[in-house]
């Protein structure tokens, strides 16, 4: 071979392979994840979505959204969740334990006449107010007296998160509904929120009444979810969802 065509033919392979083996690399090289784009979380046993929300401070919609999520209640060990502008995957410590001594003096001992069997939630569609109040309007509209077993407050009217007992539940009586609990938290719910202590002191008193009259999950219900009865009670921003997937993490 003639020497000027050994050199050229040398060049060639010595470009040819420089330039694949740059592609190469940058080609398998693994893509960095920025903060802005997110990280995975792993989904492990007793984690809910707004657990994981709360935990990365995002909104449980935006999570929801983001990873293609329409029924909360089905999430999966393993499950791998997208979750925006985050840098690192962060640690979640266990479920802390439900405390209900407190909850449970103010509902008293389980009276043994008694067999109820459901539990209903309202709301009182109303910015504020309290057992009083609520006593007030039921008698001046021939309900004799609060409907409620139990009245939960929001801070406008009594404390928020504050558990007042009813007298149909001091005189174990019912409502309109035989063996049904009726539990009223106070706030409109179509145009406010629910508020954490209100959450939390929910969930400790439905705790402490399966606990006593061996209520299931299953049996927790909205008023608007009763056969027959025409009304958005407890509001479209109730997050009953939240509630039912919180009660059954608990050992009643």
């Amino acid at each position: 071979m003639p020497r000027k065509y050994f050199f050229i033919l040398s060049a060639i392979l010595t470009l040819t392979s420089a330039g694949c083996a740059t592609v190469g690399r940058k080609t398998l090289a693994p893509p960095a994840i920025s903060p802005a784009q997110g990280v995975y979380h792993i989904v492990t046993p007793g984690q809910t979505l707004w657990r994981i929300a709360h935990t990365y401070n995002i909104d449980v919609n935006e999570l929801m959204r983001l990873n293609g999520i329409t029924d909360p209640s089905q999430l999966i060990v393993g499950q791998r969740l997208l979750i925006r502008r985050a840098a690192c995957p962060l640690p979640m410590g266990p479920v802390s334990p439900v405390i209900t001594s407190e909850v449970e003096a103010i509902v008293g001992p389980k009276h043994y006449s008694s067999h109820w069997r459901t539990i209903t939630l309202h709301h009182s569609g109303t910015i504020e107010g309290n057992a009083g109040a609520f006593d007030r309007n039921h008698r001046k509209r021939g309900m004799g007296g609060l409907f409620y077993h139990f009245v939960i407050g929001n801070g406008a009217g009594s404390g928020d998160g504050q558990i007042e007992v009813g007298w149909r539940w001091r005189k174990q009586a019912n409502a309109n509904r035989p063996k049904d609990i009726q539990i009223c938290l106070v706030g409109d719910f179509n145009r406010q929120r629910l508020s954490e202590s209100q959450f939390e002191s929910l969930i400790k008193l439905i705790t402490v009444l399966r606990r006593q009259y061996n209520i299931p999950v299953s049996n927790i219900r909205k008023h608007k979810s009763i056969r027959g009865k025409h009304t958005a009670c407890p509001g479209s921003s109730f997050p009953f969802g939240r509630i039912i997937l919180q009660l059954r993490q608990i050992k009643a």
